[in-house]
């Protein structure tokens, strides 16, 4: 048990307007699994509310796991409207996720997808897919009217602890509020995994081989053709009988991640 609390874990979570998932899943993995996590990586847009919630989750977490490493991330907008921002945030996902181990050097990576937006929780799991991820989990509240209500009374604590000069301090004269909020009894709400399916490295950097070729010949390539039609109903290739072609999708995916993969 004990060299195996010892190695370093990271989580990755984005983070919306319920601070306590992310608090919630922390305690599940250093308590449940017995894992040290030592990094923590908060992802939050320009949202006041969001911004507020995660200086609760910032005072938590140094409250009760003072060891753990926290890393914001702000994005450069308040949601995701358009294509552009899509992108823009597949680009900082990626380069999160590859510091994990670069930077940090964790041995065990976790996306924590409870909180955020439906489509960035999405697309940080499927990017976790290519990065080889140990587990994507989401944390559920059976009694969420209950759970809801809760939040909602203590939402101008929040907002005090946010404008408040030493944020630890006032969490800790309000710990009685605060803790029963982001610590609740394991028993209190489920964390389940979601299967995922690591992509092979040696297929990631051939897929980006051929998207940087632009245009390839059909026999230079050793993907396999079930894959390559996979590729193609997805937009990203354009397969002609001697030729295979990147696509505009393609284009943007090695716009985007083509430096961090």
């Amino acid at each position: 048990m004990e060299g195996i609390f010892m190695r370093k874990t990271s989580i990755i979570a984005p983070l919306g307007t319920s601070p306590p998932v992310i608090t919630e899943f922390l305690q599940y993995v250093q308590e449940a699994m017995f894992e040290r996590v030592t990094d923590l990586t908060i992802i939050v847009t320009r949202e006041p509310a969001v911004l507020e919630g995660k200086e609760l989750v910032k005072a938590a977490v140094k409250h009760r796991y003072p060891m753990v490493h926290i890393h914001e991330e702000e994005l450069p907008f308040t949601d995701i409207t358009s294509d552009e921002d899509h992108l823009e945030f597949m680009k900082i996902c990626a380069r999160i996720l590859r510091e994990q181990r670069e930077i940090h050097r964790a041995e065990k990576v976790y996306l924590c997808v409870a909180g955020g937006r439906k489509d960035m929780c999405i697309t940080l799991s499927l990017l976790g897919q290519y990065f080889g991820v140990n587990g994507v989990f989401h944390v559920i509240m059976p009694e969420i009217k209950a759970y809801s209500a809760e939040l909602e009374r203590v939402r101008y604590e929040i907002s005090e602890l946010a404008r408040a000069e030493d944020k630890e301090r006032y969490y800790k004269e309000r710990e009685e509020i605060f803790e029963k909020l982001m610590y609740p009894p394991a028993e209190s709400y489920t964390v389940i995994r979601i299967p995922i399916i690591p992509t092979p490295q040696n297929i990631i950097f051939d897929v980006f081989k051929l998207l940087k070729a632009r245009k390839v010949s059909r026999k230079d390539v050793e993907l396999p053709l079930s894959f390559l039609k996979d590729l193609e109903a997805s937009k990203i290739i354009k397969i002609t009988q001697n030729f295979i072609y990147t696509e505009e999708i393609g284009y943007n995916i090695l716009k985007v991640l083509g430096e961090v993969i």
